[in-house]
């Protein structure tokens, strides 16, 4: 089963790994932002593509559990500033609106990654994955993961990532008495 975030891309064949790619194809449509990239320390927002449909991505060492917690950190805080309606509470009444959220937009094959001590008996019928990178009582809906967004592994540990829509493809799940920032 399938507990990554992202589509991962295996670039081990690239002698030396990069500083940056540039000319990820992106949409060009104004409105298919923002996006979510790995810069030289973190994760960084970026409303719009670059005329032609394309983004750079910085290429750094880091832990996929790294770049996947500071999507969701990022994802959530955005969201909750945003207004997005992503960030819902770990209940079951969370779960339906965060399927209802992820339907809207008709996108496919909603799962259920979630940490160790999630409830996971709050979505029975919901294909689902434990994810150890999540916060323990977090969970977190995602469509096809072609959707979500890609993640580029490099040799030696370095990797460039990017998240195609977090505002749409993205429910995070929290625990209300845990819903404090991804450490």
């Amino acid at each position: 089963m399938n507990s990554n975030l992202l589509t991962l891309v295996d670039m081990t064949k690239v002698e030396t790994a990069p500083f940056m790619l540039d000319k990820v194809p992106v949409p060009d449509d104004p409105e298919a932002g923002p996006f979510l990239v790995t810069s030289s320390k973190d994760v960084l927002w970026v409303e719009r593509a670059f005329h032609g449909g394309f983004l750079r991505i910085a290429v750094r060492q880091v832990s996929l559990f790294d770049v996947y917690r500071q999507i969701i950190g990022a994802t959530v805080d955005k969201g909750l500033e945003r207004s997005w309606g992503n960030v819902l509470p770990a209940t079951k009444e969370g779960i339906v609106e965060g399927l209802a959220y992820l339907s809207y937009f008709d996108l496919p094959d909603t799962m259920l990654l979630y940490g160790e001590d999630f409830d996971i008996g709050l979505a029975p019928e919901l294909e689902r994955v434990p994810a150890d990178w999540l916060p323990p009582t977090w969970g977190v809906l995602v469509p096809a993961r072609e959707y979500v967004g890609t993640a580029y592994l490099f040799g030696g540990g370095n990797i460039g990532a990017l998240a195609h829509n977090p505002s749409r493809g993205i429910v995070v799940l929290r625990d209300e008495g845990n819903a404090g920032v991804v450490e």
